[in-house]
Parts: C-alpha cells; sequence; structure tokens
C-alpha cells in the first residue's frame, strides 16, 4: 500500500477518534445540566443577531444625524450601514433592530441588493435587520419639518 492509498485511510481514523472522544466527553459531562444550560444560551445568543446602533450608521451629514438611539432627519436622508463581522467573519452574521419614529415617514432598505419600502405611522416600529455586507437605510419625512426615530433593541 502507497502513501496516497492511506491518506483516505488515515483521515477515517483520526475522524473516529475525533467522534468517540466528544462521544466519550459527551457521556461523562450529562448530568451536569448547568454546562448544558450555558451552552445553549451561548448559542441562542449567537443566533440571536448583534444589535444595530447609530454607530453603525454613516449619516451623509447636513440634515441627518445619529447618536446613541435616536436619528433626526429633516426631509430625507440615506444612512450607509457599515459591513461588519471582521476578517474571518466570525461575528454575528446579522445586526437587528427596531425603528420607532416619533412622526410619519418612508423607510427604505437596500440589503443584500433587495430594496424595501414601508411607510411607517408614528408611534409603529419597523423591524431591521442586515448582514455582514451592511446595506441602506433611507429615511424620509412625511411631515414637514424634522422627524426623530428612536433606534430600539430588536424582539422587545
Amino acid at each position: 500500500m502507497n502513501g496516497e492509498n492511506r491518506k483516505p485511510l488515515i483521515a477515517v481514523a483520526v475522524c473516529g477518534v475525533i467522534a468517540v472522544l466528544v462521544l466519550v466527553f459527551g457521556v461523562s459531562c450529562g448530568g451536569n445540566n448547568n454546562a448544558a444550560a450555558s451552552w445553549q444560551t451561548g448559542f441562542s445568543q449567537a443566533a440571536k443577531g448583534g444589535t444595530l446602533a447609530a454607530s453603525d450608521l454613516v449619516s451623509p451629514g447636513g440634515q441627518c444625524s445619529a447618536a446613541a438611539t435616536q436619528l433626526l432627519v429633516t426631509g430625507s436622508c440615506v444612512f450607509e450601514v457599515k459591513k461588519f463581522g471582521g476578517p474571518f467573519d466570525l461575528g454575528s452574521p446579522t445586526k437587528r433592530a427596531r425603528l420607532a419614529p416619533q412622526q410619519a415617514v418612508t423607510v427604505t432598505l437596500l440589503v443584500e441588493g433587495t430594496r424595501t419600502e414601508q411607510d411607517v405611522s408614528a408611534g409603529d416600529t419597523v423591524s431591521l435587520t442586515f448582514g455582514t455586507s451592511g446595506g441602506q437605510l433611507g429615511i424620509a419625512c412625511r411631515v414637514v419639518g424634522t422627524c426623530a426615530l428612536q433606534l430600539l433593541e430588536a424582539g422587545g
């Protein structure tokens, strides 16, 4: 048997050893429900996604601003949502938030090349979800003057 024929057998053997170690480790820790709960919590938090914050938005300046949890728009503005995820995309795959306008607005999203638009009344909320490539968040006031919008945590 030459070296090329042994490589697949060695890979299968290594995978088998890893599977046995995982099984033995899992059975030996099986009675520790606290450890399982912490792992489950960790995975559920990762799946939930990150929180979209005002610092993730690049304001076009002038009549628009994003600070803390509030967006101020006079007329209309398009905020750029920064790319995120790091060099190996090991972070959260999404960033989410809810947008709560204080006045009637039209919200336009550009995410992964798909554009959506929604008219939102004062007191309603719009769910926002952006992937690691970022996108655009457009806001157009449907009233004269400045519109204020709150950037809230998603899901609540």
